[in-house]
């Protein structure tokens, strides 16, 4: 049976659906109790990652781990070092860490505590040939929400509307999760980088957008201090970490290379323009 953390989030939620549609045995666990409305999986456990009991209990259960770590959480580097000690001392067949694209990137919190972890994993499976394989996902597609920006005309974001940034179908990183699962000695100690896209700048989402859907959307720009009030965000690491990532998308964007996710699919990945295929919007 595969765990998957963090399965009642966004990702966490494509990945779990993705999976039971392929036929696997999954548990899922998450802090929210609507980790238990998932359809489709064998075991749902409501528990805090922080917990060193709670997560030595669900690894004695399971056989592959799947870590997506929570967001912004300021004990993210100690929480996924704690799950690689103990998949390693449960003997458990494979650990896929979803991390980020460049994690050595120090301007951005959530990217230096999937450093800590990624160095911690590789120095594990050295240890004791735990299997393990690190998955390196672009920004995903699903932070632009069609809907949202039909039925208001505006792609509200929280850093220069100009700025260049790379996207990465959640769909596609479903699809390699899948292969590496099935076979996982085939794709032990690999870090693959996940790009699907060239940088695009909310301006340019925007008139990809606007062209598909005949509208005339705008992408505006709201200062993340702003931002963060409108979704009721209060808790400092969480600011702080959206702090930084608005100044680095600010000033440098984030990009990367599409090339292993190609050859992972056996494909070229979904386009921004492909993932709004998907929409029917009115």
């Amino acid at each position: 049976m595969i765990l998957v953390t963090s399965a009642a989030g966004h990702t966490g939620g494509i990945m779990v659906e993705s999976l039971v549609a392929g036929g696997f045995d999954v548990a899922v666990t998450d802090i929210d109790p609507q980790v238990k409305e998932i359809p489709g999986v064998k075991q749902a456990y409501v528990g805090d990652l922080t917990d060193l009991h709670f997560i030595q209990s669900m690894l004695k259960e399971v056989d592959q781990v799947v870590y997506i770590p929570p967001l912004f959480s300021p004990q993210e580097a100690l929480i996924g070092q704690q799950l690689v000690d103990t998949a390693a001392a449960e003997n458990i067949e494979q650990f896929v860490f979803i991390s980020v694209t460049h994690p050595i990137l120090t301007t951005l919190l959530q990217h230096v505590a999937k450093r800590d972890v990624e160095e911690h994993l590789i120095y594990k499976g050295m240890e004791t040939d735990l299997t393990y394989t690190i998955l390196q996902p672009m920004h995903y597609m699903h932070n632009f929400d069609p809907e949202m920006v039909k039925s208001t005309g505006e792609y509200r974001i929280f850093y220069q509307p100009d700025s260049r940034v790379s996207y990465v179908d959640p769909a596609d990183v479903a699809q390699v999760l899948k292969s590496i699962l099935i076979k996982p000695s085939k794709h032990n100690k690999a870090t693959y980088e996940l790009v699907g896209t060239e940088p695009l700048s909310p301006n340019e989402l925007v008139q990809i957008f606007n062209e598909k859907f005949d509208t005339n959307a705008t992408a505006v720009y709201v200062p993340v201090d702003e931002f963060l009030d409108q979704i009721g965000a209060t808790d400092l690491y969480f600011r702080k970490g959206f702090e930084q990532l608005a100044y680095s998308y600010s000033t440098w964007g984030l990009d990367g290379n599409s090339n292993v996710l190609s050859w992972l699919l056996g494909r070229e990945p979904v386009s921004f323009t492909e993932y709004l295929d998907r929409f029917e919007l009115k």
